[in-house]
């Protein structure tokens, strides 16, 4: 049956087959590796939590972190406004050296730097029967890579950071409820907070260390919590924020105003959630029309098509 199909008909099947089976198997994986993690958070156990910081504290790859802070320092930095920017994102991310910005220049340069050279070195050994325009295209290709790379990376950190964080941020909270009703004060209970979220997250206990710090150093407390949720970058934290300077003026409880906001906050998300679900249906149908509908068609119609063309 199949030697008689045209083969451009036979691989559009096995291109719908493919594409439908891995993102089965994507989606897949996706949902079992959620669960696994909100079992293993109801479980009490803490999980395998990389803090980015401690990458970039190793040294890997190629080039070695000295070697890339001395170029770094030899180029032409960013303007003063420029810097801080770079080095605010670089917080978000998990680096915090005091060399950080340098870094992040060198690394820039290197990455449009060393791919061309690799090219350059690649093309009288194994590229000469490549056209020049091929080269070019591809030149092109690993200077926006270059250009465009640092940045996705540092993206992708500061998003990774961002969301391990928000799902810590309950339990912070119901950390600092049960400490603020136990009797102890603020600056007591964020410390003792801190201690506790250690081992499950590692980014949340980073920021209130540096919090705590900023706190000890006589910066004023709004300004300490605005920077902290600033270096988060969520907005329950700039909430609790405003929150927290609101209680302060008013002189309410501050551990029922917590309290009240930690039940806002869950009914927050309670439904975000929900809106996410219903609106499920809705994204399910670009996929179900482009990948699982036309390979059902397939499917059904092949052994009919087979047919006709054996009879022609």
């Amino acid at each position: 049956m199949f030697e008689s199909l045209p083969l451009g008909a036979f691989i559009g099947v096995v291109l719908f087959l493919g594409m439908s089976l891995s993102m089965i198997v994507i989606i897949s994986r996706r949902v079992l590796m959620q669960n696994h993690t909100l079992t293993r958070r109801l479980a009490g156990v803490s999980g395998p939590q990389k803090d980015v910081q401690k990458g970039a504290a190793k040294s890997g790859g190629l080039v070695s972190k000295k070697l890339i802070e001395r170029f770094g320092k030899h180029i032409a930095l960013p303007d003063v406004n420029e810097i801080t920017r770079i080095r605010f994102k670089l917080a978000q991310a998990g680096f915090y050296d005091a060399q950080a910005v340098t870094i992040y220049c060198g690394v820039r340069v290197f990455a449009l730097l060393v791919p061309q050279l690799v090219l350059l070195c690649a093309w009288p050994i194994f590229l000469q029967d490549m056209e020049t325009k091929t080269l070019l295209m591809i030149s092109f290709g690993l200077i926006g890579a270059g250009m465009f790379g640092p940045d996705y990376v540092l993206g992708s950190k500061i998003a990774t950071r961002q969301q391990l964080a928000r799902d810590g941020f309950p339990d912070l909270l119901d950390l600092l409820i049960s400490c603020l009703e136990a009797g102890l004060g603020l600056d007591a209970a964020l410390s003792n907070v801190a201690e506790e979220l250690g081992t499950r997250f590692p980014v949340l206990k980073i920021n209130l260390d540096l919090l705590n710090l900023e706190l000890m150093a006589g910066r004023q407390r709004y300004e300490a919590f605005k920077n902290f949720a600033e270096r988060l970058g969520l907005e329950e934290a700039k909430a609790l924020t405003i929150m927290l300077k609101q209680s302060e003026e008013m002189g309410s409880s501050l551990g029922l105003a917590l309290r009240t906001f930690s039940e806002e906050m869950r009914s927050k998300r309670m439904l975000l959630a929900e809106e996410k679900a219903m609106a499920l249906p809705a994204k399910m149908t670009v996929p179900l029309i482009l990948f699982i509908f036309p390979t059902i068609m397939t499917m059904l119609l092949l052994p009919a098509a087979a047919r006709l063309m054996q009879s022609f």
